[in-house]
């Protein structure tokens, strides 16, 4: 069985577009969905968790290959300030197992798709031991919901990749798992040190989406500077996006990536995500209420 780490050294694959923007135009109640903490969307990973999963469903719809979890705030450290620490481990548990379950409840027609459990760096101002821990916790919950890989999404050279990193891997040794553990580089910035790099399981290039800058995406293609492109605000942003990566792939599907292109015939990859268009799945009830969410963002 493919794994996301083989998927993402093989093809550039399309990650999901903004969680948080289509939760936030959803209508919800501050004290009952958020418990009293406006704008902690992973709240909502547990008091609506169809809605979350709805969600996944219409970037899986739009042709996303990748989905991120509604983690980006769930760490203890950032959900501390609201007195939400306690329930950093169900939080992230069921951002991962909502994004999962969006994932299941699709047809991929043998393709598969994966659920990247996001850590973020939000500049906490605490020990790197409290970093550690904190970590921990959020990546055991996101593992232990399903997630395929972690994301760590924090800048280098500010003192607190390795704290996280470490964190990170001592969640997935305390669980026995062998999920793989990316470190996130943009476009710009400094690059994490060998040293770093070591102890990560590989390089998540991510580049954001935009379907109106074909060129400058055909660019990062050509140079092999991306393997993960964003997918946009919305799922409609994803769709165009998805057209456009088709458009830039030699059989129609992904661009190849450039170190493979000439080692493996393109036959030979086994299709990892949503290349095809699924058939209506009627099964799953919140399934409409996705195709609704992208039919509108079109």
């Amino acid at each position: 069985m493919r794994t996301v780490k083989e998927a993402l050294s093989q093809r550039i694959l399309l990650a999901d577009g903004s969680v948080t923007r289509l939760l936030a135009n959803a209508k919800t109640d501050v004290k009952r969905d958020f418990f009293g903490a406006a704008g902690m969307f992973p709240v909502l990973n547990v008091t609506r968790a169809s809605l979350v999963k709805e969600v996944h469903q219409a970037y899986l719809l739009a042709g996303a290959d990748v989905i991120r979890t509604n983690s980006l705030e769930a760490n203890p450290l950032s959900l501390k300030q609201h007195g939400l620490q306690d329930e950093a481990f169900i939080l992230n548990y069921k951002a991962a197992e909502n994004a999962v379950n969006a994932v299941d409840s699709i047809p991929g027609q043998g393709r598969r798709r994966f659920v990247l459990g996001v850590i973020r760096d939000d500049g906490w101002n605490a020990t790197p031991a409290e970093v550690e821990a904190a970590v921990e916790t959020q990546a055991q919950g996101l593992l232990s919901g399903g997630a395929d890989a972690l994301i760590l999404d924090c800048l280098p050279g500010i003192g607190r990749v390795q704290p996280v990193l470490t964190g990170a891997r001592r969640a997935r040794a305390a669980l026995n798992s062998d999920a793989p553990i990316f470190l996130q580089q943009g476009a710009k910035g400094t690059d994490f040190s060998e040293h770093v790099r070591k102890q990560a399981d590989g390089i998540l290039r991510y580049r954001p989406g935009d379907a109106d800058r074909k060129d400058a995406l055909q660019r990062w293609v050509e140079e092999g500077s991306v393997n993960l492109v964003g997918g946009g605000d919305t799922p409609g942003a994803t769709a165009r996006l998805d057209t456009v990566l088709r458009g830039l792939a030699e059989d129609g599907l992904r661009p190849v990536q450039d170190w493979v292109r000439s080692s493996q015939p393109l036959d030979e990859f086994e299709p990892a995500s949503s290349w095809a268009h699924f058939p209506e799945n009627g099964e799953d009830d919140t399934l409409e209420e996705a195709e609704q969410l992208l039919e509108a963002a079109k």
